[in-house]
């Protein structure tokens, strides 16, 4: 069963700048280390157990799944993983949904005092990456693929929503529905001219969205061909604030 947001992908171009962009955020942020296939990253930990992971590459590696993410498309958030208590049922229940999702293949990374992280996860192709979850289970236990520091200067706790666009919510929306075992909640926003339908899962919220007109930004968003994600909002115990791309390796970020 699912059970919650693991983590998010942002793909930068210079992991080193990126992570001075974070700290200015308010973030702490900590090396990650170097996966064996040409990417590395730092990461942003947080008390409900998900966290960010910005990730960049020391080497050209354009046979990696997100090399034209960030090369052809612009990087900025690009994926999501999401947690899963049995890896195998869920990743059979996304196949059965017709998404194009690969076999469980052994991933990991040396983290910057040696040690090796571990897990096995999957990724989803096609017109479903982006928009339906990668999900991963742990060999090595999971508090040594997170960073151990959870409490951030800026008062973040966590994920409150991921947010999706698509021109077919009702699509996405429905695999997910059938991976979750349970219906989402339509609704509407008004700011962004959209309609859509948004499911609670754990502590977290996942939304698809699509325009409802021509004005709506996520129109701009979709025609630019930018990776699905469409913004990311967290919870904090602090001020309340939005960022714009530019201020954020392009992702647009909200703390609610």
């Amino acid at each position: 069963m699912i059970t919650g947001i693991d983590h998010i992908v942002i793909a930068v171009r210079a992991l080193d700048a990126a992570m001075e962009t974070y700290r200015r955020l308010g973030f702490s942020v900590i090396e990650g280390g170097a996966h064996p296939y040409g990417s590395h990253n730092a990461l942003i930990g947080f008390e409900d157990g998900s966290y960010i992971e910005l990730l960049g590459f020391y080497e050209e590696s354009p046979a990696h799944p997100w090399w034209d993410l960030l090369h052809e498309r612009g990087g900025g958030l690009i994926d999501f993983c999401m947690a899963t208590d049995d890896i195998r049922a869920d990743l059979a229940a996304i196949r059965a949904q017709g998404v194009e999702a690969g076999d469980l293949a052994e991933g990991g990374r040396r983290r910057p005092d040696g040690y090796e992280v571990k897990w096995v996860n999957n990724k989803i192709g096609g017109a479903f990456q982006g928009l339906i979850p990668f999900i991963i289970e742990d060999v090595t236990p999971r508090s040594q693929r997170l960073p151990s520091e959870t409490t951030q200067p800026n008062g973040v706790t966590g994920i409150q929503c991921l947010s999706l666009a698509t021109e077919d919510a009702g699509r996405y929306a429905a695999i997910m529905a059938a991976v979750l075992g349970r219906d989402g909640q339509a609704f509407s926003d008004d700011d962004l001219g959209a309609s859509g339908i948004r499911f609670e899962v754990g502590s977290q919220v996942l939304e698809y969205l699509s325009p409802r007109d021509s004005s709506s930004p996520l129109r701009a968003h979709l025609a630019a061909n930018a990776p699905a994600p469409y913004r990311v909002s967290f919870k904090t115990e602090g001020p309340s604030a939005t960022f714009d791309p530019s201020e954020t390796e392009g992702v647009r970020i909200a703390f609610v």
